[in-house]
């Protein structure tokens, strides 16, 4: 039995599919863009430019706002003669008018000056820490004493420092023990016999004690150096 034969049919080719459309991109977007990201980074950059220039400009202001006064170099004790030594310079920041402290320029003009308090290192020198060889302390009093040869030292001159001691009269009992007192010599004549009247500045209550001591003869100076450091801070 023979197959029966199927009408012949061509095989075409496959038809080939169309590429997808392409959309064109708008003209000059992609420039956009880059100019847009470009104008923010040129704004920020323009900020931080002018808070650059304004710290600049505050730095420079509080730099001119600040002015060199006298400090204090090294301690210098209560009633010592201020030496050149004893001070330094100092920057400050001030807002207003500085009043009271002595400018860098003036600093000479406190040399030979008595230190009416104890000055520490670092302490910016203002009115009533200084006076005269003379002058007196706001807290300062002055005692007058007679003293026979014997009972002060050498060099007791106005200016200079010296401790006041209690004794006792001679081939008598001590009496009550009175510490030694740091006082300053105002003034110092020495008589045709030899003995010391001198004024002396001290502070309450050591005038009180110091004038009691020189009026029953029992007051005895004792000379120190300029920079004792012992007395530091001493009235």
């Amino acid at each position: 039995m023979t197959a029966p034969t199927l009408p012949w049919v061509p095989v075409l080719p496959p038809t080939a599919r169309p590429n997808p459309p392409t959309i064109p991109a708008l003209p000059g977007a992609a420039a956009a863009n880059r100019s847009r990201v470009r104008a923010q980074w040129l704004v920020l950059a323009a900020a931080l430019t002018v808070l650059a220039g304004t710290l600049v400009a505050w730095s420079l202001s509080r730099a001119a706002a600040r002015v060199e006064v006298v400090s204090v170099a090294r301690p210098v004790p209560a009633g010592a003669v201020i030496e050149s030594a004893d001070l330094t310079t100092s920057a400050i920041a001030f807002d207003g008018e500085v009043s009271g402290l002595v400018p860098a320029a003036s600093s000479g003009q406190l040399v030979g000056r008595t230190a009416t308090i104890a000055l520490a290192p670092g302490t910016l020198l203002a009115l009533g820490m200084w006076a005269d060889g003379n002058e007196l302390g706001a807290d300062e009093r002055t005692v007058g004493a007679l003293l026979a040869p014997g009972r002060y030292p050498t060099g007791v001159e106005p200016g200079t420092r010296a401790l006041a001691v209690a004794v006792a009269p001679a081939g008598s009992a001590p009496t009550a023990t009175v510490e030694p007192m740091v006082v300053r010599i105002v003034d110092s004549v020495v008589d045709e016999q030899g003995n010391l009247r001198v004024t002396i500045a001290a502070t309450d209550p050591d005038a009180v004690t110091i004038a009691g001591l020189a009026a029953s003869g029992n007051l005895v100076l004792v000379g120190l150096p300029a920079t004792d450091p012992a007395s530091a801070g001493t009235p």
